[in-house]
């Protein structure tokens, strides 16, 4: 067996079809299988590089992975052919009709099973195509550049503020009627922090998703988001790396509203490519200068005053096609950015923070099964595992517009060693009208204060006009810091 020159990620996402089987079918039918590579819309084109190397060489050894199974597979391929250029009747049938969405069709002459390399898997990590014995792109790591908040101690936490239809504050220099008095979002929030005495202790803002109204990133509303968190972040005296964005469900829509859903339709159209990930994507891009290709999981350090604060984003939207995607799912990519924080050296007294945007426990009293259900999220139990392994120590989410703080902790069987407990701390909306809410709530936002040896927690009412609300929540999260 000749060592492998490519590595190719796949994921089952068509319902229905199982992708090995389909192309083993073609491949024993007619001793030649063509197999898409479905490059994602952010990734780095190799087209040029594949057909040097087949021009040299006259064949490739490739590993076709699938990192959710860990499944591998030891490939010959032959030939490289632009979308256009390639045989259509050589691909199974459930995409032959849609090769022009791929970056181009191997043909291969071998698909034989071969033990799953776990450190290959992590080396390709989220990305579908590796050039063995390289790093994946630099710009889909886990780990961020570190930023400096010298003397501050407080986190912002915002969530669901739902720019567009169900936004509810007033926009930035929007003329609003006589005897309206909704004030913007940036005047509220300065509003309440004066209150509290705390304006200038903000080092960092989390953004827990939901930015838009049913992914609608249209110039206006994406323009009026964009104005509010620059003038947010000016009042605060925060650099945009201390603007911490991860995507909610009305974020990332795979179905827009009002469509017919086709499940298998949309998962070979949209899905394996994530054009859906791409507006998200631009919108960060423009909120605080970190690339649209960079990986929706990572991890930024922030450096307060006593303390450093490790913040791990993960995207829990990448639940595969389904009607069911207003429910969470985070997957390997986002669980491996979990590990890699437990990893990271610290050289201070160290909080470690998770944030997502769907729930990993209960709010709501009672939750129906449907197919356009909000609840948990699907793989809770693994994402709590490792951030218990991994020393996190609060987790940070939204979705549902209904403020809670709850205490999980996993005492350890059969021996196992277990962390301390984390505090789960779900923010309700913080943007949303009244008539988006839940009956009975509000609007609100979190504020944390990191102290040498504990965690101080507000959750405030945040009201349109800007008036004093209600504290809904505080008091001291009994917990201690990761020492160097």
């Amino acid at each position: 067996m000749a060592t492998p020159a490519i590595a190719l990620r796949f994921r089952d996402t068509t319902p229905g079809v199982d992708t090995i089987t389909e192309h083993r079918a073609v491949l024993a039918r007619n001793g030649l299988v063509g197999w898409g590579w479905w490059k994602k819309t952010f990734e780095t084109d190799q087209c040029d590089g594949i057909m040097q190397l087949l021009a040299t060489s006259g064949k490739i050894d490739i590993i076709i992975m699938d990192r959710t199974t860990e499944r591998a597979f030891y490939c010959c391929c032959i030939a490289f052919n632009k979308p256009s250029e390639a045989d259509a009747s050589a691909v199974p049938a459930y995409y032959k009709d849609h090769l022009g969405l791929t970056a181009g069709v191997f043909s291969l002459l071998t698909i034989d099973d071969m033990p799953f390399d776990i450190t290959l898997g992590n080396s390709i990590g989220d990305e579908t195509f590796l050039w063995i014995n390289s790093k994946a792109d630099s710009t889909h790591g886990h780990i961020e550049v570190p930023a400096d908040a010298p003397g501050r101690s407080c986190v912002l936490h915002l969530s669901d503020l739902h720019f567009g239809g169900d936004y509810g504050f007033r926009r930035q220099k929007e003329d609003v009627d006589l005897g309206d008095p909704r004030k913007t979002l940036t005047d509220c929030l300065m509003s309440d922090l004066e209150r509290l005495g705390l304006t200038k202790s903000i080092a960092a803002m989390i953004v827990t998703g939901d930015f838009m109204t049913h992914g609608k990133f249209d110039e206006q509303h994406r323009k009026a988001a964009l104005a509010e968190f620059e003038a947010l972040r000016e009042r605060l005296e925060l650099s945009p790396e201390q603007i911490i964005p991860l995507p909610g469900n009305h974020d990332v829509v795979r179905y827009p509203e009002g469509t017919k859903i086709n499940v298998r339709e949309n998962a070979v159209e949209v899905q394996v490519r994530y054009d859906h990930e791409t507006p998200f994507r631009t919108f960060v891009d423009e909120l605080t200068g970190r690339d649209w290709k960079a990986s929706l999981n990572y991890t930024r350090r922030i450096r307060l005053g006593e303390t450093d604060l490790d913040v791990c984003v993960v995207n829990s939207c990448t639940i595969a096609p389904t009607e069911w995607t207003e429910y969470g799912y985070v997957g390997r990519n986002g669980l491996d950015a979990i590990i890699e924080l437990g990893e990271q050296a610290v050289d201070r007294p160290t909080f470690r923070f998770l944030a997502l945007h769907h729930h990993l426990l209960p709010v709501v009293n009672v939750e129906a099964l449907k197919s356009k259900g909000v609840t948990l999220t699907i793989d809770a139990a693994d994402i709590l595992t490792a951030c218990q392994m991994s020393g996190v120590h609060v987790a940070l989410h939204g979705h549902q517009h209904k403020p809670k703080v709850a205490m999980y902790q996993s005492l350890g069987l059969n021996g196992e060693q277990t962390n301390g407990p984390i505090y789960v701390v779900s923010n309700g909306s913080a943007g949303a009208k009244n008539a988006r809410l839940p009956a009975g709530e509000r609007n609100t936002y979190c504020l944390f204060q990191l102290k040498s040896a504990n965690i101080d927690l507000w959750i405030r009412e945040l009201r349109l006009d800007g008036q004093a609300g209600a504290t809904i929540f505080n008091g001291s999260l009994t917990t201690q810091p990761i020492d160097p």
